[in-house]
């Protein structure tokens, strides 16, 4: 009786025999095709994942990086799970039309300062220093705002922010 080959030894069998197999040109284009999907599929997944969309936001004297937040998703993450700001800098949530928004401190790590501002770009309301545990409690500027910054806690105090001040947007 003849031993049969399985499958796979018979197809390891005829690729091999295969003459396009054998030829360099071949093994060097199939490398250089995997090396190029890799480094775009790497660069898809650690690269631009931690892209953010940054302007800058003059606040009283002092200049603050902002990360933006402009669509529903960004701004319903926020910082949320965010580890504690670097110096100068926070997240602006840019929305379509002035109105009452609320915040919460769900998911936050670190306290914050929030800073309300109409469509004249003017600082409309302010809350100071919450903290984490003020959640689920939800704070409202009582008046409509088209802009929010979140800021470490103490920044609208040390920089002697208030209600009133002008705000400057890059961009906007």
């Amino acid at each position: 009786m003849q031993k049969t080959h399985s499958n796979v030894g018979f197809l390891f069998f005829i690729l091999y025999n295969n003459s396009m197999f054998r030829r360099p040109l071949f093994w060097t284009v199939f490398l250089i095709a995997t090396l190029v999907i890799f480094l775009v599929i790497f660069d898809a997944v650690f690269h631009n994942k931690n892209t953010q969309a940054q302007t800058k936001v003059i606040l009283g004297d002092k200049i603050f990086v902002m990360d933006i937040a402009d669509t529903p998703a960004k701004q319903e993450q926020g910082l949320s799970g965010h580890a504690p700001l670097a110096n100068n800098t926070g997240m602006l949530f840019i929305f379509d039309k002035p109105d009452n928004y609320g915040f919460w401190m769900k998911d936050m790590l670190f306290p914050l300062d929030i800073v309300w501002i109409g469509e004249d770009f003017r600082v409309v309301h302010i809350e100071k220093n919450l903290s984490p545990q003020t959640y689920p409690t939800a704070y409202y500027p009582g008046v409509p705002s088209k802009y929010v910054l979140e800021i470490s806690a103490g920044e609208t105090d040390k920089n002697d922010i208030k209600v009133g001040d002008l705000v400057k947007i890059s961009g906007e």
